[in-house]
């Protein structure tokens, strides 16, 4: 065998140990990795709170022979308790239409193959953002002093920005009963936590209280209560243990 072929084969033997001592090394470390202490806990947090907002819906509707006409004078209605409300400071961004319908209505009492159309209603529902939750019952009675004669909901919403800072609440209180959760089993397992190798957080809950209402024959102003709410916001925590 020449000594070339022979420097080779020793190289060849060279690269497959180092090759070996690697792949050991790997595993060695796949397996310590695996044999890290971990308390998984899971928690929720909760924030009561008072709406700050409302959305009113309301609508008109009007009904006559002719569709021409009925939707003239729905068009008329809802043009007056638009006005009304924008005087009354509402504005433009906060109202919106969520509704449209024109159908007729025919007479039961004529042949099932050929009903007698009695007249055609015209419905027109508008949406009123209430900014100012204290305003709402005052809003609602204007609306239906404009002209709306159905009222068919009242929501009660938290805005955007104190949903923002509800859900920060709402998270470190999470946060916090996990940690207290993971304390009480690494003591109760002897360890003791070290650090934090994963924190998931999951969407959360904002609730909207909805109150269905029949609007009629109403003197007084209208009393809304909206009550509370609860923000939640969960997360899941992996704790390293020693």
């Amino acid at each position: 065998m020449g000594t070339i072929m022979m420097r080779r084969i020793i190289l060849l033997f060279i690269a497959c140990m180092v090759l070996a001592a690697a792949a050991i090394g790997g595993v060695t470390a796949a397996e310590e990795t695996t044999k890290e202490r971990l308390i998984h806990t899971s928690a929720t947090g909760e924030v009561t709170t008072v709406p700050d907002q409302a959305e009113i819906s309301v609508s008109v509707q009007a009904e006559n022979p002719d569709p021409t006409r009925a939707q003239s004078e729905n068009a008329a209605v809802m043009a007056g308790v638009i006005a009304a409300l924008k005087a009354a400071g509402v504005l433009e961004a906060d109202l919106k239409t969520t509704g449209f319908s024109l159908y007729p209505v025919y007479d039961e009492t004529g042949s099932i193959f050929a009903k007698n159309i009695r007249y055609y209603r015209v419905t027109n529902t508008l949406l009123i953002r209430v900014r100012d939750i204290g305003t709402a019952g005052n809003l609602l009675d204007l609306a239906v002093a404009s002209g709306a004669n159905n009222v068919n909901s009242v929501s009660f919403l938290i805005s955007d920005e104190k949903q923002l800072s509800l859900r920060n609440e709402a998270l470190t209180a999470a946060v916090g009963r996990a940690r207290a959760d993971a304390d009480a089993v690494a003591k109760a397992a002897g360890l003791t936590i070290t650090g934090v190798r994963e924190i998931t957080v999951s969407g959360g809950y904002v609730p909207v209280a909805r109150a269905e209402m029949s609007y009629a024959d109403k003197a007084a102003a209208t009393p809304l209560q909206p009550g509370e709410m609860t923000v939640t916001a969960s997360v899941s925590v992996s704790y390293v243990c020693a």
